[in-house]
């Protein structure tokens, strides 16, 4: 939902973080940030410690293609990539088939198309062959559907997005009450079983149904182990 935190669990991620914001809200992100634009033809930023997350605002679709280009060749010093979000990029991909206007039904095999392949060559990118991430998160808003909160995508692709990650996720926030002092406290939890009101799935050992507080470096490192210094 709004206002869960998925932006901001999303920077817990090993860093250098690159963070395609299609929807605007980098800005209010705690983190060090520098800014690129592979439209340009820049290369993407060096490392060098004064920066964690570099930010691509993605006004179109064929920026978030530009920025995978050089993910795939390689050539950049990112460990996460974190797209935020698919809902608000399919609304670009629709845009660069057809306009503003209306969607006619060849248009739906287009747009399925685009995103798919997109999602799914992102996922490859933890399995790149000379520098692989260690973490690609993607977040979207949600709707119900039949009473499940499921991805709010349009299309074929709403039921598909899913089987293509190891994790699919809801992101909630609760309360709990502290044991030591009695006070109700806000916490924000990660659900990461499947559950019959929430489309959530994991293929990944080592993680409990539920995560208070989540951390993708924390979950990364109790299935992968402790990463080296």
């Amino acid at each position: 939902e709004s206002g869960a935190g998925k932006s901001t669990f999303s920077i817990t991620s090993p860093s250098p973080t690159l963070f395609l914001d299609v929807e605007a809200g980098s800005r209010f992100l705690q983190t060090k940030k520098v800014k690129w634009n592979p439209q340009d033809g820049e290369e993407p930023p060096v490392a060098d410690g004064t920066w964690e997350t570099c930010v691509v605002t993605v006004h179109d679709f064929e920026t978030a293609l530009k920025a995978y280009e050089w993910l795939k060749s390689g050539k950049h010093p990112f460990k996460t990539v974190i797209l935020d979000s698919i809902s608000e990029l399919q609304a670009k991909a629709q845009e660069s088939i057809n306009g503003r206007a209306q969607m006619q039904t060849q248009h739906w095999g287009q747009l399925l198309s685009k995103i798919a392949f997109f999602c799914r060559d992102l996922r490859d990118l933890t399995a790149h062959r000379s520098n692989p991430l260690e973490a690609v998160i993607v977040t979207a808003m949600s709707r119900d559907v039949e009473g499940v909160k499921r991805p709010y995508l349009q299309g074929q692709v709403a039921s598909q997005v899913p089987y293509w990650f190891d994790i699919c996720s809801y992101l909630f926030v609760d309360q709990k009450t502290n044991p030591e002092t009695q006070q109700t406290e806000t916490v924000r939890r990660l659900l990461t079983a499947k559950h019959p009101q929430f489309e959530a799935k994991s293929r990944v050992p080592g993680l409990p149904a539920i995560l208070d507080n989540p951390n993708v470096n924390d979950m990364l490192e109790s299935v992968f182990g402790p990463r080296e210094a």
